[in-house]
This record gives structure tokens, sequence and C-alpha cells, in this order.
């Protein structure tokens, strides 16, 4: 799954770097004799710095080596596809230290310690724990206790100064792979994807909690309040909507019900980030949080990035439910609000497949398409404010929202 991952590459647009901007010292705690830093381009050797023994390292057989760049730091602005390099590490006693998927390793990372062959952006503790995902069962709020899954990245116990941005992904019973067994439909594999590119220096650190959705008043939670959804007659949405609990006939017909978005950014905002903030280290603001989610849940994040921009600055809709928002007169409301609302400070991805389910559909391609050309309307910048892909042969499942997770994941929150 890794080599997978790293085959995909960068975000489009963010792919290709104009000139190696280097950083001012690299560290590397390890063994070695005498090693070298091979500063690499096209994964062959372009340069090489020779690494000074400036410490002793947690063992008698390590040390702690630094190698003294002659680059320059970048623009605190540029490109994040500008700011990366390439590097592998000699040891001098006929090892490599590189990534196991890869010949060597790509980061944009600007102040490099690598332990056990990972990538830090700071001196880590001497032993290091793996991330986890933690199960809260019973999450009780303003909407229905619902399981919440938090994903802590590696090292929270040993490093507890540290804070974290945070990614609110939608339909939480489906991102981790360690819950897999949570979910009726598979994973994202979002604690995989967030493990590997942590480790190799392509994201940030984050701590990722999946929300999960509220069952049967799952359409409505996601739907915006100026959309309104008609739920089939069934006993569960039934129960839901009118309080009737029983075999008999409708007393009335279900009538359209008006999307519950703005509470569910509510009690994102209100509930879930003073949570996560008080018992998970969790940074405020919203230049620290970000949003992700797909069909419905796509939805629901390009809501929360158009109408409460307070929240979060960041935000991932991938195969985004559009149709839903679609008025009498045939528009569809959402892009509309897209096109002639307020120009918001957010970064947004967008995203679709080419197919709903294999041989049929389209994924919602052409309301996709349809969004974007609003966001360029609007004046939003394409690579600095929003980022559209388009996957050829994705389908409107979880294996193909996994597939893009890690592009996501380092558009959101790149490594710096």
């Amino acid at each position: 799954m890794a080599a997978g991952w790293l085959a995909r590459g960068r975000p489009p647009g963010l792919n290709k770097r104009a000139t190696m901007l280097l950083p001012q010292h690299l560290y590397y705690l390890g063994a070695g004799d005498e090693p070298w830093l091979d500063l690499m381009d096209n994964d062959e050797v372009a340069d090489r710095v020779v690494m000074l023994n400036i410490g002793p390292g947690r063992t008698a057989d390590e040390n702690v080596w630094r190698a003294d760049l002659r680059g320059s730091l970048p623009a605190a602005d540029s490109d994040p596809g500008e700011r990366e390099w390439q590097f592998r590490i000699d040891r001098g006693d006929g090892h490599l230290v590189h990534p196991l998927v890869a010949e060597c390793f790509t980061t944009a990372l600007q102040t490099v310690w690598v332990q056990d062959d990972e990538l830090f952006a700071y001196r880590p503790a001497p032993e290091v724990s793996p991330p986890r995902v933690v199960k809260i069962d019973e999450f009780v709020g303003s909407l229905p206790t619902r399981p919440l899954y938090v994903n802590l990245p590696r090292g929270f116990d040993e490093h507890p100064e540290r804070r974290y941005p945070v990614i609110y992904m939608q339909d939480g019973q489906n991102c981790f792979e360690a819950f897999v067994a949570d979910s009726y439909v598979g994973a994202w594999q979002a604690d995989l994807a967030a493990e590997f590119l942590i480790g190799q220096g392509l994201m940030q650190e984050c701590i990722v909690v999946g929300v999960s959705h509220g069952q049967e008043d799952r359409m409505l939670e996601y739907l915006p309040p100026y959309a309104a959804f008609t739920p089939p007659s069934r006993r569960p949405f039934v129960k839901a909507l009118t309080g009737e609990n029983s075999d008999k006939p409708l007393a009335r017909p279900i009538q359209p019900q008006a999307g519950r978005a703005d509470k569910t950014v509510r009690y994102y905002q209100d509930e879930i980030a003073p949570y996560l903030e008080q018992h998970y280290r969790a940074l405020q603001g919203r230049e620290n949080r970000a949003t992700c989610g797909s069909s419905m849940g796509g939805l629901f994040a390009v809501y929360t990035a158009l109408e409460h921009p307070e929240f979060a600055r960041n935000h991932a809709a991938l195969s985004s439910s559009f149709w839903i928002t679609r008025t009498r007169d045939g528009k569809l409301e959402m892009i509309e609000r897209m096109r002639t609302g307020p120009r918001q400070d957010i970064r947004l991805w967008l995203d679709s497949g080419t197919r709903s389910a294999p041989n049929r559909g389209d994924d919602g391609m052409r309301e996709t398409l349809k969004a974007r050309d609003a966001l360029l309307e609007a004046g939003y910048v394409p690579g600095v404010d929003f980022q559209y892909f388009l996957d050829e042969g994705g389908i409107h499942n979880e294996a193909s929202w996994a597939a893009r997770l890690p592009m996501i994941f380092q558009f959101l929150f790149p490594a710096t």
C-alpha cells in the first residue's frame, strides 16, 4: 500500500521542484562510520555533504550526526512543491538510510531529524510510541450520541508539550483500518495514510478525528439548511422524523425536511473541538483545522467552507453530492452560492471520479466541474485557494477515496 501511495506522487500542481531549497542543518541519530548525506535529484546523487559527530546517541553504538547545508530557507508562502528536496544517508559502513519504498526521502521539512528511518521536524524522544486510534464509544452532545474515533500521531505520549492540528472527517466509522469492523463498506485507511506520510516528512503531525454520522439522520445532518430532503417512507426514518414507532400506516405523508448542517457545524465547533483541545492537546484556531468528507460528507465540507469559514480554513470535498441541492428551476443551489457568495479565505480540495459504480454514472463529475468553474468565476485561484482533481476510473466508494487520501492529506496540512 505504501509503495502505491508514493507512486501516486504529490497533489496536482504541487509535484515539481523549480529549485532544491535546503535547510541549514540535518541531524541524524543512529549508527554510522563517518556517514555522508547524499543530496538527491530524481533519485540520483547530486551532491554529498560530510556529517559531523556532535554528541552521543541513545546507545554506545549511536551518535548524533549533523550535516551543514549550503541551501537557503524558502519564503514562508512559497509553493509546497518548491520546498521539497531529496536525500538519503550513507552510513559509511555499507548501509544506506532511506525509506523502505523509495531510494531516498522526499520532504518539504525545513528542520530535519532522522531517527529510526523516520523524519521529524524536532528532536524526538529516544523512544517514540506508534500512532494509535482511540475509540470513544458514546460521545454525548447536542446531536444523537455516537462514536468518535481519534487517531493520535506517533510520539503523542512522549511529547506532552506538543499540540496538533486536527482533520475532522465525516462518516467516522468508515475512516480507519484499525476499526474497519465498525464499517459495512470498508475503510479509507486514514490511519495508515497519516502514519506513512508523517513518517516520510510529507505531512504535518496531526490528529485525525472520525465523527460518526447520525444513522437515519445522516442525510439531514450533512445537508445545508437551504436545501430539503424527503426521506423514504421506511420506519427508521419515520421514527427519527415524527416519533411514530409502529407498523400502522402513516397518519400523514413524510414532508420534505430542511437540512441541519448548520447544527452539525456548531456541534463540531462548540462540542467536539473543545473536547479534543481539553483531552488530546488539539490546537485552536481555524488555521489548525480541516474538514474532509465524501458524497454527502463532501457536501458538508463545502458548506462549512463557504458558510462557516470561522471554524476551519482547510477543507476536502470528495465526490460531493451537489445534486441534492437542485432547485425547482434546475439550478444547483450550492454551486450558485459558490459563484455569487462572498469570497472566503479558505483552501478547498475538490474532486470526483468518473464512475458512480462499475460501468455506470460519473461520480458527480459534471457537477464537480461546474463547482470548479464557479470557484474560478468567483475569483478563487487554483493552486492557492483550491485544488481540483479528476480521478480517471475512480468509483464512488471507499477504495477510490482511500487511494486519493494521501494527496489530500498533503494538501490539507503539508509538511513545513
